[in-house]
């Protein structure tokens, strides 16, 4: 470039400078594949503890004990009873008896139950209150809920399984000490 003369810098100049400057930041974004996630925070894993019996209604009573209920860990547990044992919180009359009990010849194994074990899978169970649940007159102590449970096989290789949604119908008895699950029945 002569001196003296000014630079004619063009619309397309710049244009050109911009479009290169956002490429070249563009790729200073990550440098790992599209099929892998960078996950931020913290390895401090707390521990989320259910809802305390005593202070939640019949409906949440009964979800959350058919949500511990029905999460196994093949691997670990002897056999479903253990999650039985597990809810014994949320427990009471018979079924209460029977958790505390320790008996494990009153529940059924699951056809999957040595697959899941060997496999090293656990199974998780998220349940909901269902529409089919009967009205139940105000004050009572004893209300029949249905739920809608879904469970989840979570594969040890990280992939996991939804099995098909089931419905159960509860009964949960108010207590002294609040709301427990005294029944549960498989509906379909």
């Amino acid at each position: 470039m002569k001196e003296g003369k000014p630079v004619r810098i063009t619309r397309v100049t710049v244009a050109a400078v911009c479009t290169a400057a956002a490429v070249a930041l563009a790729g200073c974004g990550s440098d790992t594949p599209d099929d892998q996630h960078v996950h931020e925070g913290s390895d401090d894993h707390q521990v989320i503890e259910p809802l305390s019996p005593q202070q939640i209604d019949a409906d949440d009573t009964a979800i959350t004990a058919m949500q511990m209920i029905l999460s196994w860990q093949p691997a670990i547990d002897e056999s479903k009873a253990d999650a039985l044992i597990r809810a014994t919180p949320y427990l009471g009359g018979d079924l209460l008896a029977v958790a505390e009990s320790g008996s494990r010849a009153e529940v059924r194994s699951d056809a999957d139950w040595q697959q899941w074990a060997a496999a090293k899978d656990a199974v998780t169970a998220v349940c909901a209150h269902s529409d089919t649940t009967p009205a139940a007159p105000a004050g009572m102590r004893t209300v029949v809920i249905d739920v809608i449970c879904t469970q989840t096989v979570l594969h040890a290789g990280g992939r996991s399984t939804r099995l098909t949604p089931q419905l159960w119908r509860t009964t949960t008895v108010r207590t002294d000490d609040g709301w427990r699950l005294t029944d549960y029945r498989f509906q379909q």
